[in-house]
């Protein structure tokens, strides 16, 4: 068996007697006796041959890609694994092999001494990484008092320092490019997703194409220095004040290590890291970079705008097996931080918009109806995680629906006007305003770029006011300052 990583929490890390991947009340049984499919059938042979032991603990966790905890007895010892499986789609990877990438970054990680989940084998069929599971545990907002959050984010900051740190040629020889110029390495892989994006969109994306081409008219001057970044960054596990592991390497590339800094704001939105400022000022004097904060602000402009661009293609037409109440949220959180983001390098004050008083359409009894028997189907569901996971989501999308019967027509009649100003005409049908209001955004001039900001952020705001009941945790969120 591979050497250890030093993350692993020793002994096991949840308990010995799992439900069985139906999610019924039942008592675990072997997983050979389980309802698994035939891929899974074929995932768990693989880990027990890799690891030459036998699986005696499973639960699949519930998501939005296919991951579980497994229990690993190799010589009567109980390994925690975890499957990372594949996402199902591709984002900004160019249709490169993103999980055999990602392992292969975590193993550079681990060669040079950060606390990351050891790699024990990359599965081809199904798709996952076996690797371990480590201890600790995510989300900053769960730590005992801010006396412990601060010490783990200045941990963090450190490892950050550390990882940026590495020489690139180690990234390199498992074939990571080095960016050709100051442009590249600001930008990033920002392209490749940009491009994946227009191949995929099924309708026009006004707001997205704004910010996609502020973004690239507005590449910082100057950026020089390259290191590996990990982009998505402020993933990782802690414990007593310290990090465990640091997590999710799947979007690393060569690039500004500012870039870092940049995504931890959008991090903060769903997983509270602490005083942002106070991290960036350790990061400054752990690493000695100079820590230009319209950088980091133009990162993560940049960087927020990754996460619609991969998913405006599932919000505009549903496909089976996606979570789609998940993705449309992330959808719009992300889109209106971006634009907060921009309007903080811009030094623009952004709008309100007005909410209208909700008013029930004839077709109300229905929404209302439906919204009730899965919320009730919901709280039924109980202890029962994975039932739980299921329901919510198409729960989550009759919430949806149920609040547009109640405002989105008044929002409409707001859309209309505040679009037919920009456009200069009466506006009837939206959709078809929208195929002219992205051949205009593609065309404006910079002096433009402050109305075309407002106007888009008013939209997301009354997007983001329809999907408040289906928003859970981060229907308020809102970037912190960088002073």
């Amino acid at each position: 068996m591979a050497p250890r990583a030093r993350c692993i929490a020793r002994g096991a890390t949840f308990p010995r007697t799992l439900p069985l991947v139906t999610g019924n009340s039942k008592p675990a049984v072997p997983w050979r006796d389980a309802n698994l499919s035939p891929d899974w059938r074929r995932g768990f042979e693989f880990v027990e041959a890799q690891l030459g032991g036998s699986i005696v603990g499973y639960e699949a966790q519930p998501r939005w890609r296919p991951a579980w905890f497994l229990e690993v007895d190799v010589g009567g010892e109980i390994v925690p694994i975890y499957w990372r499986g594949d996402r199902g789609h591709q984002d900004g990877s160019a249709g490169q092999d993103i999980l055999s990438y990602e392992a292969n970054i975590f193993r550079v990680l681990e060669g040079n001494g950060l606390p990351v989940p050891h790699i024990y084998a990359v599965c081809e069929d199904p798709k996952g990484i076996v690797m371990d599971h480590c201890a600790g545990r995510a989300n900053l907002a769960t730590a005992r008092d801010d006396s412990e959050r601060a010490a783990v984010l200045d941990h963090f900051m450190e490892l950050l320092a550390q990882m940026h740190a590495i020489d690139v040629e180690q990234f390199e020889r498992q074939g990571m490019k080095r960016p050709a110029d100051d442009r590249a390495i600001a930008l990033g892989n920002f392209e490749q997703w940009l491009s994946q994006f227009r191949k995929q969109k099924l309708r026009p994306e006004p707001w997205i194409e704004f910010v996609a081409r502020w973004v690239q008219r507005n590449i910082p001057d100057g950026r020089e220095e390259v290191t590996f970044v990990s982009n998505d960054s402020g993933q990782f596990l802690f414990e007593q004040g310290r990090v465990t592991a640091l997590l999710d390497m799947e979007l690393g590339t060569l690039g500004d290590p500012l870039a870092d800094l940049g995504g931890l704001w959008g991090r903060d939105l769903s997983e509270p890291l602490g005083d942002l400022s106070r991290g960036l000022r350790h990061y400054a004097e752990v690493s000695g970079r100079e820590v230009d904060l319209d950088v980091v602000r133009f990162h993560t402009v940049r960087f927020q705008l990754f996460t619609p661009l991969s998913l405006a293609h599932f919000v505009a037409g549903a496909q089976p097996g996606i979570d789609l109440a998940q993705y449309h949220a992330w959808h719009i959180v992300w889109g209106r931080t971006a634009l907060e983001a921009m309007a903080q390098i811009l030094r623009i004050e952004l709008p309100g918009v007005d909410i209208p008083p909700e008013q029930n359409s004839v077709r109300a009894p229905e929404h209302d109806a439906l919204a009730e028997m899965l919320t009730q189907l919901y709280e039924e569901a109980g202890d029962d995680v994975n039932r739980a996971y299921q329901i919510d989501r198409p729960r989550r999308l009759a919430l949806y629906l149920q609040h547009v019967d109640r405002l989105g027509a008044a929002f409409d009649e707001q859309e209309r006007e505040e679009l037919g100003s920009i456009l200069g005409r009466p506006i009837r049908d939206l959709a078809n305003a929208d195929r002219d209001l992205e051949a205009l955004v593609l065309e404006a001039e910079p002096h433009r770029d402050a109305e075309l900001l407002s106007y888009f952020y008013r939209r997301l705001l009354r997007e983001q006011e329809l999907y408040r009941p289906a928003l859970k945790e981060i229907s308020d969120v809102r970037l912190q300052s960088m002073g």
